[in-house]
C-alpha cells in the first residue's frame, strides 16, 4: 500500500506521538501495510499483545485492533475462547480476520473521526483489556463494563 503525502505526514505525527506516550508501542513496515504493535502489562500483572493494523483509508478509517497473545484468549472460567463471539456487541468483539487473535472494537465506524488517533485506538485496546479481566472475574459481559461512545 502507499501513502500519499498527507497520510505520510500525518503518520509522521503519530509515530511521534506514540513514542512519547505508549514507548513499549512500534510502527512496523511504515510504507508498505504498516502496524502497530507492543505489549502491556495489565493493573494485575498480566501480558497482552495489541496489533493496531492500518488501512488504506487512514485516517480517515478506524484502524483494526487485535489482542494478540495471550492466545487463544479464553473467557470465564475457560468455558470458551473470547474469538468464538465473532461479531457480538456484548463482547465488544469483529470477527476476526487473523487466526488466534481478537478483533477488539475500539471505534463504532460512526464513531471514528479522522481527529481519533493511534494513541487513542491503544488506550481503548487497554480498556477492553481491563474489561475483560472483569468479566473474567464475574462472567458478565465485556460491554457491561464499557461505556457505550
Amino acid at each position: 500500500m502507499a501513502w500519499d503525502t498527507i497520510q505520510r505526514y500525518r503518520l509522521s505525527l503519530e509515530k511521534d506521538v506514540l513514542a512519547s506516550t505508549f514507548p513499549a508501542f512500534t510502527f512496523h513496515d511504515p510504507t508498505g501495510r504498516t502496524y502497530v504493535s507492543g505489549q502491556w502489562h495489565s493493573n494485575s500483572g498480566k501480558l497482552y499483545g495489541l496489533h493496531v493494523q492500518l488501512t488504506a483509508g487512514f485516517p480517515d478509517e478506524c484502524p483494526s485492533t487485535y489482542i494478540t497473545m495471550p492466545s487463544p484468549l479464553y473467557g470465564y472460567r475457560n468455558r470458551r475462547t473470547i474469538a468464538s463471539y465473532g461479531t457480538s456487541h456484548a463482547m465488544h468483539t469483529w470477527k476476526s480476520d487473523r487466526s488466534g487473535w481478537v478483533k477488539i472494537c475500539t471505534y463504532h465506524s460512526a464513531d471514528w473521526s479522522a481527529d481519533q488517533g493511534i494513541a487513542k485506538v491503544i488506550r481503548k485496546g487497554m480498556l477492553w483489556i481491563l474489561a475483560y479481566e472483569c468479566h473474567l472475574d464475574d462472567g458478565r459481559e465485556i460491554a457491561s463494563f464499557l461505556m457505550s461512545a
